[in-house]
């Protein structure tokens, strides 16, 4: 793992490097973006003893502060706020952002990789299913293709369709043989998951 992440830096910078000697001084400034999101759960997340779907939504405001090296290419560093339906994420991350031409209608791939910790959670299990979703902080990343249309010089806007992935815990009951029931109040067992989602993201690039 820490040979792969060595040898994905070095690309990295030697990208870096090469995008620098090619843009001309005009190509290179830094970029702030604004920008909200949508997305719905998927795929179904398997405990020891039941199996629920994922029924969480994810609606998401993120501020992007970048440096642009040439018209194709961008990084930049974010922070947001992610909201479930009784729970929240604050994730921190870095952003790639691949432009694939220089016109007014710019086709674009972005990829942002993080971390992102809890803001608050829910202490009652969700009444259908029993389970408390998203309980701990985790890794996180998030990949979009769409468009940018650069509206002047100075101002563009992005719509952007993404998958996103949440690494955390959901928290849920194992009901031991003639006890009572009480997993409508509180939960007695944990498990890490990988959450995923699918929506879609606008932005406003100054």
């Amino acid at each position: 793992m820490k040979k792969t992440l060595l040898i994905l830096t070095a690309i990295l910078l030697c990208t870096t490097m090469q995008a620098q000697r090619r843009s001309s001084p005009s190509d290179r400034k830094f970029i702030y973006m604004t920008s909200i999101g949508y997305a719905t759960g998927a795929g179904q997340l398997t405990m020891e003893q039941q199996t629920v779907k994922n029924r969480n939504f994810d609606i998401s405001v993120n501020q992007l502060l970048g440096y642009q090296f040439n018209p194709y290419f961008q990084l930049g560093l974010g922070a947001g706020f992610d909201f479930w339906k009784h729970t929240a994420f604050i994730p921190i991350y870095l952003n790639v952002t691949v432009n694939f031409t220089k016109t007014k209608f710019v086709p674009v791939f972005y990829a942002n990789m993080g971390y992102s910790f809890k803001w608050y959670v829910s202490s009652v299990p969700e009444k259908m299913d029993r389970v408390i979703h998203g309980t701990i902080p985790g890794p996180m990343g998030e990949a979009g293709i769409g468009l940018r249309i650069n509206l002047n010089e100075k101002l563009s806007l992005l719509i952007a369709a993404c998958y996103k992935n949440q690494y955390t815990d959901i928290r849920y009951s194992i009901l031991p043989p003639d006890e009572q029931d009480f997993s409508a109040y509180f939960t007695n067992s944990e498990k890490k998951v990988l959450y995923h989602f699918a929506g879609v993201r606008l932005g406003i690039q100054y």
